[in-house]
């Protein structure tokens, strides 16, 4: 192991005025109290998961609420005949992608506190702004800037999270997040509802309601970041001393590496330059694809089974509870087990798979049919980008190497939200043959990612068990030890 080196705790007092003796700090995973680790598990899970949630909710909302404006006025009033509604959600969708990286490394610059903070006010004006829209034109270009704020968001908070969890507690705490994406298509599209009811005041009414008043909370989400979300284990408050040094110890102590402040070239290989980032990326691509596009068009899409506006709103609801649940018991049920692969591949994938196939065959009037298939899109393609971005940045070691490969994987991946723009168009309605089969292909491939990734990432364990990457260590320094990350011949990747 790379961190061998005991720090020792002075004598202290708690804000309890409990006093703690001297002791040695474990110099190992295994010589960690567990009952600590309970302790600084359950601080996190009260402080810190509220706050990312919160975030998340918020910015998913600001990002597909333009398929509820859509069926509430806005497509008629701003003229967005043609393919204009979809050139819109594009905008945001190509900034979204040529930001990722980028802002995740502010964000390990800046920090987690300041950087989320900044983007969720910042997304949180812009989606105001949005109200205020009178043109084509200017909805595209706000949201092509809302692209650029939003960017950081998920994987900012996917690499805060890996900064406070250990491996086999990080997918549970990123499903627990991200399901909360499937809450806020339910929630949206009641708060939708309730917004657009709301009398018209100056320029302001129905679909533009939707906008500034949901830009508003998002601001006040971003205030409440600030004041509450810890910078990291180190400097969290509402921990003691000794908690404080633990959770800061057993991060570094598993990912066998120091904290990077400094951003080296080696950083980029690492976190690029190997087989389950580029998985994981094609697989987000895919997951990112489907989830997109129930997002964006599960109100047209209700719109074809005879739903009026208003009812197709309240019928996203139940099919995003469902998503919701689903998605937080399969990550628990993936912590416990410590594998990813087959819960991915064995029930994700089957669940999208299913859905389109059924979207595909079964006739338009059988509107029952059809709606179920409808839950088994949501569960699925709302579990599965969690679940591989949680799976890739546990099997990324050191701070700096994480960041950039949660960032290039969700990168990669928002491209599939970007080809999901296109998927439903309305000259296609009421079938929607091709967008059915585009995600029908995704499920697929998710399947296929999975099972690779698995059989690769086993493979990599079992040849550092027979001791065959051990000549890895000749010859280097510490610091050059300490910058090995995953390539640490010590280090054990999750299947």
């Amino acid at each position: 192991m790379a961190a061998t080196e005991k720090v020792v705790v002075t004598k202290l007092k708690t804000d309890d005025s409990v006093e703690l003796s001297h002791t040695d700090l474990p110099a190992s995973l295994e010589e960690i109290d567990p009952k600590i680790e309970a302790r600084i598990r359950r601080k996190y899970d009260l402080r810190i998961m509220p706050i990312v949630t919160l975030i998340y909710l918020m910015a998913f909302i600001d990002r597909s609420n333009m398929g509820n404006a859509r069926v509430l006025g806005m497509e008629d009033e701003l003229e967005l005949t043609g393919v204009r509604f979809n050139l819109a959600l594009t905008a945001f969708f190509i900034t979204y992608v040529l930001f990722e990286v980028p802002t995740n490394i502010l964000c390990k610059k800046f920090g987690p506190r300041i950087w989320l903070s900044l983007i969720t006010c910042a997304f949180g004006l812009l989606t105001m702004c949005i109200g205020f829209c009178t043109s084509f034109g200017g909805i595209t270009a706000a949201r092509a800037i809302l692209g650029v704020a939003e960017a950081g968001i998920m994987p900012g908070i996917s690499y805060m999270l890996s900064t406070f969890y250990r491996r086999y507690e990080l997918v549970t705490r990123v499903g627990l997040y991200a399901s909360f994406a499937s809450l806020a298509g339910g929630f949206g599209g009641l708060l939708a509802t309730g917004l657009h009811m709301i009398p018209p005041w100056g320029m302001m009414h129905t679909w533009r309601n939707i906008f500034f008043f949901e830009g508003i909370l998002t601001m006040i989400t971003g205030v409440i970041c600030y004041i509450f979300l810890p910078k990291s284990p180190e400097t969290a408050s509402f921990l003691t001393p000794e908690e404080r040094h633990v959770g800061a110890l057993r991060i570094q102590l598993e990912v066998l590496t120091h904290n990077q402040t400094k951003l080296h070239k080696q950083h980029f290989k690492l976190a690029i330059m190997n087989l389950h980032t580029i998985l994981m990326s094609i697989g987000l691509f895919c997951s990112l694809l489907c989830m997109n596009s129930i997002a964006l068009f599960m109100p047209s899409l209700l719109a074809t089974m005879g739903y009026d506006s208003i009812q197709s709103q309240l019928m996203t609801v139940p099919p995003y509870a469902v998503g919701t649940v689903v998605c937080i018991v399969l990550c628990i049920l993936s912590d416990y087990y410590r594998t990813r692969g087959v819960i991915i591949g064995g029930v994700v994938a089957v669940l999208i798979t299913v859905a389109f196939i059924i979207l595909l065959a079964v006739p338009m009037e059988m509107t029952g049919v059809r709606y179920m298939a409808i839950f088994f899109a949501t569960a699925g393609a709302f579990t599965g980008s969690p679940m591989q971005i949680g799976w890739l940045v546990e099997n990324a070691a050191g701070p700096m190497v994480r960041a950039i490969a949660s960032a290039t994987g969700v990168s990669i991946g928002s491209l599939g939200g970007l080809l999901a723009t296109w998927t439903y168009l309305k000259t296609e309605a009421p079938e929607y043959t091709v967008g059915h089969a585009i995600n029908l292909a995704a499920g697929v491939i998710v399947m296929c990612v999975a099972i690779t990734a698995t059989i690769n990432l086993r493979w990599k364990n079992r040849q550092r068990s027979l001791g065959k990457k051990d000549y890895m260590l000749d010859g280097l320094t510490k610091e050059e030890i300490d910058e090995l990350g995953h390539s640490h011949p010590n280090f054990r990747f999750t299947p």
